[in-house]
Formats: structure tokens, sequence, C-alpha cells
């Protein structure tokens, strides 16, 4: 079976690139090189440029996604910041880089839940899309230092955990005990990747790592609510299997709210939901804290995760992860429910952050379509993935 093909498409708008030619020109030559039936449409782009957008998806009998943001910043609407998650120390989390769009705010905020939902009716309201994208629906990765980044210790998080028979200061409590015990650290990373079942269900860490779970989940079903009630289509972007715990994301419950989920198995990726990324984070926290050699660090986090992981860190930082990682994440996938699974398959050339040979490009989508993946999702822009790129797509798929 042929997977279905998405395109990721304006993620950042440029009024000097992104004129509505320019627009029309680059969507219309991947439709003709590809049988795209989705594009997601990135937030905040212009009135004129979404029309032109709807037009030639509605000529090629394809579909058009709004790609929308939840829980962070969109460029136009800037959540507070007092909204944003609290660490285990009891200190906010900073975004990524400090960028709007990479810093979350807390789902269990009541303000923040009103906030966003309501953005999310106004944007859609008299839009000529079919669907909506959701995206930045978990909390910040803990990777880089859970110690300080384990989120979310906010009094709206506490209140809400009490309702659910959860006590916030005992799961501090445990936590920062576990941190001073020998092997403490490595005990942490590894509760962060390894599968619900295989934890002790008396762990204060698995009930806390399911609430937050069932944080992300409640919020989504809200905004998936509004969307379907306007007769709109939801797909949601997750991470990879193996990693959705450590950020909240529960892919059997998120599963019933949408009607695709595109998981972020991004092998090659050193940027934030990239799988190296994510992973080496982890483990320069386990070295600057926790005196182990690199090699025992990676075997332990191989142990723990079930991921074919490379030889040694620095491969993995310059190589990524082989293809069998793709084919495995995409079985976990299924395994946890996912009805209908897409493949996020990062095209696009960013030196020192997404360098991909061709090669490696053929082997990763070689594995999607042989896991029968049912769709792959080309991101994470459009407007900068090369022709050449486009052609080796449908020569593999």
């Amino acid at each position: 079976m042929t997977p279905t093909i998405a395109v990721q498409y304006l993620e950042y708008y440029s009024p000097k690139q992104h004129t509505p030619e320019a627009v029309r020109q680059r969507l219309q030559a991947a439709f003709d090189r590809l049988p795209i039936s989705l594009v997601l449409l990135g937030w905040n782009t212009p009135r004129p440029l979404v029309d032109v957008c709807a037009e030639i998806t509605a000529q090629r009998q394809a579909r058009l996604f709004l790609w929308h943001p939840l829980l962070t910043s969109d460029g136009v609407f800037f959540p507070l910041p007092e909204w944003r998650t609290i660490g285990l120390n009891g200190e906010i989390v900073a975004g990524f880089h400090s960028e709007p769009d990479f810093t979350f705010v807390c789902p269990n905020r009541p303000a923040v839940r009103e906030v966003a939902l309501q953005r999310l009716s106004t944007v859609l309201r008299g839009s000529p899309f079919q669907g909506v994208f959701l995206d930045r629906i978990r909390f910040p990765s803990p990777a880089a230092a859970p110690d300080t980044q384990l989120t979310c210790f906010c009094e709206a998080c506490r209140q809400a955990a009490m309702e659910e028979g959860l006590d916030l200061d005992a799961v501090q409590l445990f936590l920062t005990g576990r941190l001073v015990q020998p092997g403490g650290y490595r005990s942490l990373a590894e509760s962060l990747l390894t599968p619900r079942h295989a934890l002790s269900e008396a762990d204060l860490l698995a009930s806390f790592l399911d609430f937050r779970q069932r944080s992300i989940s409640r919020i989504v079903h809200e905004a998936a609510a509004i969307v379907t009630s306007q007769g709109m289509a939801v797909g949601l972007d997750c991470f990879t299997p193996r990693l959705v715990r450590m950020v909240g994301q529960d892919l059997t419950a998120l599963n019933a709210t949408c009607e695709w989920i595109k998981i972020m198995t991004y092998t090659h990726t050193l940027a934030p939901a990239g799988m190296p990324f994510e992973l080496l984070g982890l483990a320069s926290w386990l070295t600057s804290r926790f005196h182990i050699s690199r090699l025992q660090i990676l075997h332990c986090m191989a142990k723990a995760s079930g991921l074919p992981l490379p030889a040694s860190l620095s491969v993995l930082r310059s190589t990524g992860l082989p293809p069998e990682a793709i084919s495995a994440e995409i079985q976990l996938g299924r395994s946890l429910g996912v009805s209908r699974l897409f493949v996020g398959a990062a095209l696009v050339d960013l030196p020192g952050i997404n360098a991909v040979s061709a090669e490696q490009h053929t082997a990763d989508l070689t594995a999607c379509r042989t896991a029968a993946a049912d769709g792959i999702v080309l991101s994470w822009d459009l407007w900068h993935i090369s022709p050449e790129r486009l052609e080796q797509v449908a020569t593999i798929l």
C-alpha cells in the first residue's frame, strides 16, 4: 500500500520570500512531483497565501490543514511568563534558546486552557481549512537536565494532582531523594526512557509521569473537540514513541482524539524532538553528574529504551540512528494503539542540525515503506526541501 504523503509548508512567513506567486509555484512543483494528499500550512500565514494554498489543494483534490502550536507562542499569541512550567527545583523552565515558540506553558493552569482554546477557536473562524495539525502538545523535554527541567510543579498542577490522589510535594521529595543516592541520576534517566509497563506501580515517578500524560491528553481532547465541532479533522504532532513519556504524551489516549498521528522519528536531527538531540542531551547530563564512561551511558540508554543505538555517542551525533530504529518506532506506535500512523521525514538540509546524505534518506524512507507506515510527512518545511529530495521521495514511495 502506498503511504499517504503530507507536507508541512510555510512554518515562518517572510514577506520578501513568500510572495503569492512564489508560494504557488513551490507548492505546484511539489504536487507535480508527488501525489500529495495533505498540506499542513504554518500558523500566521497571511490570508492571501492561505487562499493560494487552498486553491491549489482543492484543484489537486488534497486537503489543507492549519499547522497550529497549542502550548507555546505562535508569534501573535504570547503567553504570560507566569504561565510557564515549573521544574523539579521549583524554578521556571526556560524555552530552548529562549525562543517563544519553544517555551512551553502548563496545560493545568486555567488561564492557559482558556486562552489557548479561545485562540484556536479564533483562528479557525471563517477559515478554508479542512483540518488542524496540532503541534507543541506536550511538556518541555527534560532530557538536557531532568533534575531541573522535569515539569510541572506549579500550584495548578499541585491542585490537579491532589484531585487525582497524587501529592506533588511527595513526588518532589521522592525524586530529590533519589538523586542523592548512588546511581540515582542513572535511575532517573532510565525511568524516563522506560515504557510504562516496565516501571513499578508503586514508583512515585511512574505516577507523576502518568499524571502528566493525562494532563496533556485532557487539553488535546478539548482542542480536538473545538476542531471537530467545525467539521474539521485533527492530526497530531508527537514525539517518537520511545520518548513520548518523557514529554507527557500518551499515544493510546491521544489516538482517540484524532484522525492520524505523526511521530517525530527524526533519526538524524540535532534539534528539539530529534532523537539524537534528545538522547545526547540525556547522555551529557549523565556524564556531568554521574561519573561512568560514555560507553556505559550508551549501554544504559539502549537497554532502557530498547532502541538500536550506534556503537558510540560520537557516531550518534555524526550519523544518527540506523533505519532499523524507524521500523522499531513504527511497530511500537502500532502496539500503543495508533490507528493511522504517519512518520516525519526530515528532508531539509541544515548543516549542524539536519545534514543527511541521499543514501541515508533512501534507507530511512525505505524503512518507512517496509514497516507499512500509513503516511509520510515531509518535514519540516516544504519551502526548504530541494527538488532533488522530492524526486528521491517519488522514486522510493
